[in-house]
């Protein structure tokens, strides 16, 4: 499927932009766009959720952990002995039971013992869980279950720290479990299983529910597809709003080029004309010349014809005398004779050619692109313009050989026609023009150059500029070099100017070889 399309005025127009239904396509990468930035988010949602939930959990841990060592390096602490607080059967110490002076009973509170009364207190008022778990506990209910258990072995491994989401018949909850290292007030208890300072003795889990987490995660969810879609919306309206804008401009803006370049046709057809007109005079006395003379050796042919079809009736009749052929000097009737269809056939070719250089010049298919004798346009237009050159100025012709170049011609040989009459009149007095060809590899080329007035810079900086001219009032429209730089331009080609005052200026018309500007060279604006 072509990627463009064709105005009803012969405009090229993307199909992007002529038919809505590829902008379908922008939606659908923009859909794509809004979805990766909405998983995104929802994706960040819940890591900082989640982030935000273990960091509490770490905090739980950190006081837990300084109220054990405080509880360790006092010795244990004692509290009285309630219902909920029963002497610890596990801890084996001389003073674990007192009895105060007023007769209020105490038990001794360990940290492992503490930890487990503060986790019940814990999961009662807030739903977080506080438990010690080893894998070769005193206490038995201190085991570790099966996600304890693997942490315990990591932190065996080296491991910090183990965090996870677990689902159970409570629901999912998020767990987080660091070691608790053997410190030198622990070995009063544990010296005798063997640990050292140092050994992970065990180790305290904080599980919490992740229902609360995940309505955070949800929250910001809802609030992610609200904001991406009230986003999605807006520039989707505006883009389209804009790519429509667009649409409606770029068809005007089609229509105005179209207009415009109509306009650029008919002020070129316009100059063209002026151009001939200028010339008509000149064209019409190099006409008038070989035609007046045929029509004067017309008037000799028929006086003779008329004096030899006389003598022929007289013969015929037999009334012819000998005073009668001596009347008619038969040699120099000869003679003149052919002199005078000599000069008139002369006559006649000139004519001829002069109207075969004018429909070579104006070429009736000026719209065709073909390869095109460069040279020959050259030669057709010196001709056409013979009659303005040849009294202000000598030409000089240096045509090297040029192979084809694809051009319109009519459209070239009007550029050289502008350049030589620009040349005419740049001379004041009598002068020379010198109008040479050749090419290289990727270029051909046409240099007009003349003895002319020439030009100061800002002049130069000017000339090719619409309706700009140094010639008086009515002596001209200012059109010519502006249209032969567009003419050129179109060719991809380019127009390059020296000029000195005094001496006068040079015009170099460069044309691709191969219709188009090689790689690397300079384009058509170098010269302007």
């Amino acid at each position: 499927m072509d990627a463009f399309v064709t105005s009803a005025s012969g405009r090229t127009i993307p199909r992007v932009v002529r038919e809505r239904r590829w902008w379908l396509l922008l939606v659908l990468a923009w859909g794509v766009a809004v979805g990766f930035s909405l998983n995104s988010q929802i994706e960040q949602t819940r890591r900082q959720a989640t982030a935000v939930a273990i960091e509490g959990a770490r905090n739980m841990f950190r006081m837990v952990l300084l109220t054990r060592n405080w509880n360790s390096s006092h010795g244990g602490v004692y509290v009285p002995v309630t219902e909920h607080t029963q002497p610890n059967p596990y801890l084996e110490h001389p003073r674990r039971d007192l009895m105060t002076t007023d007769g209020v009973a105490l038990t001794m509170i360990n940290p492992a013992y503490m930890t487990r009364l503060i986790g019940e207190t814990a999961e009662s008022a807030s739903g977080a869980i506080f438990r010690l778990s080893s894998l070769r506990p005193i206490r038995p209910g201190n085991g570790p279950d099966d996600w304890e258990r693997q942490a315990l072995l990591a932190f065996e491994q080296g491991e910090k720290e183990m965090t996870g989401v677990e689902r159970g018949p409570q629901g999912a909850m998020l767990r987080y479990m660091a070691p608790l290292p053997v410190k030198r007030s622990c070995m009063d208890c544990h010296a005798k299983q063997g640990y050292q300072i140092g050994d992970v003795r065990g180790g305290l889990s904080v599980s919490q529910r992740y229902e609360p987490i995940e309505e955070v995660v949800h929250s910001g969810v809802r609030k992610a597809l609200i904001s991406h879609g009230i986003g999605f919306v807006l520039v989707l309206a505006a883009g389209w709003l804009l790519l429509e804008i667009l649409r409606r401009r770029w068809f005007d803006l089609a229509g105005k080029v179209d207009e415009l370049e109509a306009s650029q046709s008919q002020l070129l057809q316009s100059e063209k004309m002026a151009s001939i007109g200028q010339l008509a005079a000149g064209v019409a006395h190099e006409i008038n010349n070989p035609v007046g003379f045929v029509n004067s050796n017309l008037g000799a042919l028929k006086k003779y014809s008329e004096q030899m079809v006389s003598l022929l009736e007289r013969c015929r009749n037999g009334q012819a005398s000998e005073a009668d052929f001596a009347a008619i000097d038969f040699d120099y009737l000869k003679d003149d004779l052919g002199d005078l269809l000599n000069e008139s056939r002369e006559g006649l070719e000139r004519v001829k050619k002069i109207v075969s250089d004018l429909k070579t010049y104006s070429r009736v298919d000026e719209s065709a692109w073909q390869d095109a004798d460069l040279n020959s346009g050259i030669e057709s237009t010196l001709n056409v313009a013979w009659n303005e050159l040849k009294y202000k100025a000598d030409v000089i012709r240096e045509l090297g050989e040029l192979p084809p170049v694809p051009c319109v011609a009519a459209q070239i040989n009007q550029v050289v026609m502008n350049l030589l009459v620009n040349a005419v009149h740049a001379i004041e007095t009598h002068g020379t023009i010198t109008v040479r060809s050749g090419h290289d590899d990727a270029w051909a080329w046409i240099e007009v150059a003349d003895t002319g007035k020439g030009m100061t810079p800002a002049v130069m900086n000017r000339i090719f500029e619409p309706f700009y001219t140094t010639k008086p009032v009515g002596k001209g429209t200012g059109l010519g070099l502006s249209l032969s730089y567009d003419i050129v331009r179109k060719h991809d080609g380019r127009i390059e100017v020296s000029s000195e005052v005094g001496v006068g200026s040079t015009f170099r018309v460069l044309l691709p070889l191969h219709g188009k500007s090689p790689d690397g060279a300079a384009g058509p604006d170098s010269g302007r």
